[in-house]
């Protein structure tokens, strides 16, 4: 050890500033100046007034050489251990006051323990029984009573609820019926819409398809009006006498079948069986040569109003 780092430690920690600091500060001050933990231990010691340790060295002397000088041949460090303080004696005032305390100590427990469970460890008497017996049978008959009494309601709760839970059972099949029969009319009802869907849509694609259809018929009906028209007139322009017979007078019937032939010639809109019959009506007053003058276009004329009026028969 370093005997002057351990004095200047000492110095150190006996001082009345430092010693007022902390341990931990005071040792790490020493490490700080380079001292090893046996000499801050060393030094700590010194300083709270213990004995210092001291070192005796044991030098045996060995035979003297050729030299005369004299050698040690063993150091040996001895530490000398810190005194044991001593036991105090007791003197017979303290023993009294440690006998007065204990004493009065005893006695406040007594107290308190008596005070608090005495009755427990008390044996009660005859009339003290009777009484707790009677108290006892009494709240044992009201505790009977009023089990009785929640029996009695419990047995009609549940009688009530019974009650209502066949009720409510019943309500529920009346209303999973309604619901079926809700869900069939639903589905029957959607059953029918969708017959009356595809219905209207076989409506849809066939309303066309006749459309389509009548208009067809109607023009080959009108087109087959038309050849019957072509042909009758045609039919009418082949009868159609070339050279036209002079007739008498009077002069009102030839300017009338005159006036009928050239609608015809002329390609009029007026039908020429219609013209013939006119014709015809204006000369049943005529007389006899020009009646038979005008027979033979009579006859052509009746002939084609009926092949008219069979062909409007047709068209209607």
């Amino acid at each position: 050890m370093r005997e002057d780092l351990i004095q200047s430690a000492v110095s150190f920690l006996t001082d009345p500033k430092v010693q007022s600091a902390a341990l931990t500060k005071k040792v790490s001050f020493l490490e700080s100046k380079g001292m090893t933990s046996e000499e801050i231990e060393e030094a700590m010691s010194r300083a709270n007034g213990k004995a210092p340790t001291t070192t005796t060295a044991a030098a045996p002397v060995v035979p003297q050489q050729t030299g005369g000088a004299v050698v040690p041949y063993n150091t040996a460090v001895a530490t000398q251990p810190p005194p044991v303080p001593a036991r105090p004696s007791y003197d017979w005032r303290d023993v009294f006051i440690a006998a007065v305390l204990a004493g009065g100590a005893t006695y406040g427990l007594w107290t308190l323990a008596k005070r608090f469970f005495g009755p427990w460890f008390k044996v009660p008497q005859k009339e003290e029984l009777e009484k707790e017996k009677a108290a006892l049978d009494a709240q044992f008959e009201a505790v009977e009573a009023s089990l009785k009494e929640i029996k009695d309601q419990t047995e009609e709760a549940l009688t009530a609820v019974s009650t209502q839970s066949d009720r409510v059972n019943t309500s529920i099949a009346s209303l999973e019926a309604a619901l079926k029969d809700l869900k069939e009319g639903d589905d029957e009802r959607q059953k029918q819409f969708g017959e009356v869907k595809d219905e209207v849509d076989a409506l849809k694609d066939l309303v066309p398809k006749l459309m389509d259809r009548n208009k067809q018929q109607q023009g080959d009906v009108l087109e087959e009006l038309q050849n019957e028209l072509k042909s009758l007139k045609s039919l009418l322009l082949s009868r159609r006498p070339t050279t036209p017979s002079p007739v008498p007078e009077p002069t009102s019937s030839n300017t009338t079948v005159t006036s009928a032939t050239k609608p015809s010639e002329n390609g009029s809109s007026i039908p020429a069986w219609q013209m013939a019959a006119a014709s015809s009506n204006n000369n049943k007053a005529a007389t006899a040569p020009s009646a038979n003058t005008q027979a033979e276009p009579a006859n052509g004329s009746s002939s084609s109003s009926a092949a008219g009026s069979a062909n409007n028969n047709n068209t209607a």
